[in-house]
Order: structure tokens, then C-alpha cells, then sequence
């Protein structure tokens, strides 16, 4: 926020922040010391504030007597389908995915087990036994069953369980379908899905799992390992958020909390590193190739 004007407590500015609403600025008042801290959010309407409130304490401009609460006057239909749009246009894939696993939350949460969510669990290739028997499990295999050892990572069970993988996936995809085609990134997902799914039902012990996160940390193992191997491709993170996501993927480990899948975190991460290190490398033997 914008550290804007300095007034009494003494004066009402009441109807000078219903106006400066009506004029679509984002502002806050905050009380100290028996003054009054105007502040707005961008820097492109400090001047525009300053101007208005000289023009209010003139009495020259006024806020309007409609309630200045109207939604259409925040929210513009025709604003936000471009804007979706837009963010389609420049990653088609990750905002699929986001929108899949918003509506699958709705008609399917991961916590009840209606026979949707059933039909989308890893399948159980121990068929109710404690043993996996590699030969039965390839006489059962078929499209459906490669689906469903996939299809856990659009599962989720709860709003903040969504919303934490949902702005990883947007953050990372994004920046992968800026420099590379939507089909790439599409193949490393199901190629880090297979393997951090598989490693959670082998070493998670249960069916019972979902969520993108594996996939979340399988992409950021890939773009890291196109920053270190390839940089010249610009498919890069800030360093300080390589460190971050490294050490809280330590912590959470050592936490070793019941409904969060570590396996599928690690497995997902090492996928992720390995498809990066094999693609950025044979970018840049290919370039070498080529210089």
C-alpha cells in the first residue's frame, strides 16, 4: 500500500472513501496516534487520490447517493471472459487442469467415497491381498486401469487442499507453456503422475490418495533441471523459491503427517528431475550439435 494523505481523527472521511470506491480505488484508512492514514493500493491513483481530495474538501466533486456496494461496478463480465481468455490463449493445459480439478472437487471430493471417486483411486493391483503379482496384474491390464493410475492427481479433499496445488500448478505451468509446447508439459504430467502415484501405493500402503502436489513437484524438479542444465532455453525459478520448495519438502518429510503423501511428493520430484536433466540435455547436445 501507498502511504497517501496524513488527516485528523477529528475529520469524517467516510464519504471520501465512498468516493474514491465510485472512482474503482483501492485504498485503506488506518487510525494512529489519533490521525488518519490514507493509503492505496497502486501507484498509478496516488495522484488521482490527492487531486480528488482537494476537489471534495472544495465541495467540487461529491460521491454519488447510489449505493456504492454495487457488485457491477467491481466485477465486469465482458473484463473477466477476457481475461480468461487470455490466460487460455497462454496456457491452454494448466488452466484445463485447474478448471478440471475445481469442478471434480464439487461433484467429486476426495473425502466421500461416492463411486466416481472410487472409479478415479489408483487401482489396487494387490487385488484385496497383501501381495502384487506382476503376471496377474498384466493379464488385467487395460486402458482403463493405465487411466486410473493417473487420474488421482485431479482429487482433492477440501478447498485449501485445492487451492495450495491449484496456484503451484498455475505458477509452474504457466512458465513451462510459455517456452515450450502445451504437449511437453502434458507428457511430463503423466509421465511424473505414473511414478508418484505408483510410489505412493507402494510405500503409502493405501489406494486412498489424491492431489496434484506430486505432479506440483515433478514440474518443479523439471524447470530447475532446465535453469541448471540449459539456461540459454530462459525456463527458470528465483533461487530463493528453488530453496524454499527443497526445504519445505524436508520438513514435511520429517513431519511424516498421516494424510500427506510424502512418497508421491519425493517420487513425483525425482520423476520430475530426471525427465528435465534427460530434455534440457538433449537441448543442449542439440545445440552444440548445431553451434
Amino acid at each position: 500500500m501507498i502511504f497517501i494523505l496524513d488527516v485528523s481523527e477529528q475529520e469524517d472521511l467516510s464519504q471520501f472513501s465512498r468516493l474514491l470506491w465510485q472512482h474503482e480505488i483501492s485504498h485503506r484508512i488506518q487510525h494512529e496516534n489519533g490521525r488518519q492514514h490514507l493509503l492505496v493500493a497502486r501507484e498509478e491513483d496516488a495522484y488521482r487520490t490527492v487531486s480528488l481530495f482537494q476537489q471534495w474538501q472544495r465541495e467540487e466533486v461529491l460521491p454519488e447517493h447510489k449505493d456504492s456496494s454495487d457488485l457491477r461496478a467491481y466485477f465486469r463480465p465482458g473484463e473477466f471472459v477476457t481475461n480468461i481468455f487470455g490466460a487460455f490463449v497462454r496456457a491452454p493445459l494448466s488452466l484445463t487442469l485447474v478448471i478440471t480439478c475445481a469442478v471434480l472437487l464439487l461433484v467429486a471430493p476426495l473425502n466421500d467415497m461416492t463411486d466416481l471417486v472410487r472409479s478415479m483411486l489408483y487401482p489396487n493391483f494387490s487385488y484385496g491381498t497383501r501381495i502384487i503379482n506382476l503376471e496377474r496384474v498384466l493379464e488385467n491390464f487395460n486402458a482403463a486401469t493405465f487411466a486410473r493410475m493417473i487420474s488421482p492427481i485431479l482429487l482433492h479433499g477440501g478447498l485449501l487442499h485445492l487451492a495450495f496445488n491449484m496456484l503451484w500448478l498455475w505458477e509452474f505451468g504457466r512458465r513451462i507453456e510459455a517456452r515450450q509446447p502445451s504437449w511437453i508439459m502434458l507428457c511430463v504430467i503423466i509421465i511424473v503422475a505414473l511414478f508418484s502415484n505408483t510410489a505412493q501405493f507402494l510405500y503409502g500402503g493405501t489406494i486412498y490418495f489424491g492431489g496434484m502436489s506430486g505432479v506440483v513437484y515433478g514440474l518443479f524438479g523439471y524447470i530447475w533441471m532446465w535453469q541448471v542444465i540449459d539456461p540459454a532455453k530462459r525456463l527458470s525459478l528465483p533461487g530463493a523459491l528453488v530453496f524454499f520448495l527443497l526445504l519445505s519438502l524436508v520438513i514435511i518429510t520429517a513431519m511424516d503427517i498421516d494424510f500427506i503423501a510424502d512418497e508421491a511428493h519425493i517420487g513425483g520430484l525425482v520423476t520430475g528431475v530426471l525427465c528435465g536433466v534427460i530434455m534440457a540435455g538433449f537441448s543442449r547436445y542439440r545445440r552444440g550439435i548445431k553451434g
